[in-house]
C-alpha cells in the first residue's frame, strides 16, 4: 500500500470517530445547559466543551451557545465543525476507493450528501437533538460497514488505528478536563455530573452494569480508563493500536511506534487511579494525553514520512 493511501485511510478513521464523539458531545451539552440551573453558568457548559474538543483556543465566543453550536456542527470555513470533518472524511475515502468497499463508500458518501440536504444551521438552533442523532447513528452505520464487509487487511487496520487513537485521545481529554472541575462540587452534584461524563463517551449503560448505581469517581476514571471489555475505554483502544501495529511492522518499520504504544499501554493498565491524589491524577491523565500524541505522531513519521531514498523515489514515481 502506498503510504499516502495509508494516511487517507488512517484519517478517515480518526476524522469520522471525531464527528461521532463531537455530535455526541454536543447532544451532552446542550442537554448540560438546560440541566445546569444555579451551579454553572452557560458559558462554563460550552467552554468546557471547547476544551474537550482541543478547541478552546480556536477563538469561539461561548457566551451564545446557539451561535456555537451552529458553527460546531454546520460551519464549511471552520476546520472542526462536524460538517468539515466529515467532508475531509469523504475525500479521503473517495481517493481511496480501491481499499474500501462499496458499502464503507456508499454510507460515507451517504452521509455527506444528507447532511448537505438539511437546514443544519436552522437545526442546530430549533431541533439540534434530531440531527444529532442522525450523525451519530450515520456515522455507526460506516463503522459497521467496516466491520462487516471489509477484509483484514492493511486498509482495514489503518481505518481501525486511526478510529481508536482518536477515541483514546478523546476518552482521555474528557477524563482530564471533569477532573479538574469535579473536585469543587458537593456530592449530589458530583452525581449528576459523572453521570453526564458517562453518557459523553456512551459509557452510562455500559458502567451501570458493572457497578450498579455505585456513582463512585474513582470507579467511573477507572472504568473509562482501564475496562478490558468496554470499547471506548482507553486501555482497549490502546491495546487494540497495539495489536494493529504488531501486524503492520516490518522489516523494522513501525518498531518505534509498537513500542511507544506499548509504553501507553502499561502505563495505563498498571496505574491504580483509586489510591492517587487528585494533583496525581491530574497529572497522569495530563501525561498519557501527551503520550497518545506523540504516538499518533510517531505513526505518521513511522508510516506516512518514510525517510529512506528508494521510498520516496517510490512517493516521486506517482
Amino acid at each position: 500500500m502506498l503510504a499516502r493511501h495509508a494516511e487517507d485511510l488512517f484519517w478517515v478513521g480518526r476524522y469520522l470517530e471525531r464527528a461521532e464523539d463531537t455530535a455526541r458531545m454536543l447532544d451532552v451539552t446542550y442537554h448540560g445547559v438546560l440541566e445546569a440551573g444555579s451551579e454553572r453558568r452557560p458559558a462554563e457548559v460550552w467552554a468546557e466543551l471547547l476544551e474537550v474538543l482541543f478547541l478552546e483556543d480556536e477563538g469561539l465566543g461561548v457566551d451564545d451557545g446557539g451561535e456555537l453550536g451552529a458553527t460546531l456542527l454546520a460551519d464549511r470555513s471552520f476546520p472542526g465543525s462536524i460538517v468539515s470533518v466529515i467532508g475531509r472524511s469523504r475525500e479521503n475515502a473517495r481517493t481511496t476507493r480501491e481499499w474500501l468497499s462499496v458499502e464503507v463508500w456508499e454510507a460515507i458518501n451517504e452521509l455527506y450528501l444528507r447532511l448537505g440536504r438539511l437546514d443544519l444551521v436552522g437545526a442546530a438552533r430549533t431541533q439540534p437533538y434530531d440531527v444529532l442523532r442522525i450523525i451519530r447513528t450515520s456515522c455507526h452505520a460506516v463503522t459497521g460497514s467496516v466491520d462487516a464487509s471489509m477484509p483484514r487487511g492493511e486498509g482495514y487496520r489503518y481505518f481501525l488505528m486511526g478510529e481508536r487513537l482518536e477515541r483514546a485521545m478523546i476518552t482521555t481529554r474528557v477524563l482530564a478536563v471533569w477532573h479538574r472541575r469535579l473536585g469543587g462540587f458537593t456530592s449530589h452534584a458530583a452525581f449528576a455530573e459523572w453521570v453526564k461524563l458517562l453518557k459523553s463517551v456512551s459509557a452510562y449503560e455500559a458502567y451501570l452494569r458493572e457497578h450498579r448505581a455505585s456513582m463512585d469517581g474513582h470507579r467511573v476514571l477507572g472504568f473509562l480508563l482501564q475496562s478490558s471489555d468496554f470499547p471506548r475505554s482507553v486501555l482497549s483502544c490502546v491495546e487494540r493500536v497495539e495489536g494493529l501495529l504488531v501486524r503492520l511492522e516490518g522489516d523494522g518499520v513501525g518498531r518505534r511506534s509498537r513500542r511507544r504504544a506499548g509504553v501507553v499501554r502499561s502505563a495505563v493498565e498498571f496505574a491504580e487511579p483509586g489510591r492517587m491524589s487528585a494533583d496525581d491524577l491530574g497529572s497522569f491523565l495530563d501525561g498519557v494525553e501527551a503520550d497518545l500524541i506523540e504516538l499518533a505522531s510517531s505513526i505518521e513519521d513511522d508510516y506516512f514520512r518514510p525517510q529512506g531514498s528508494h521510498l520516496m523515489h517510490s512517493y516521486e514515481a506517482f
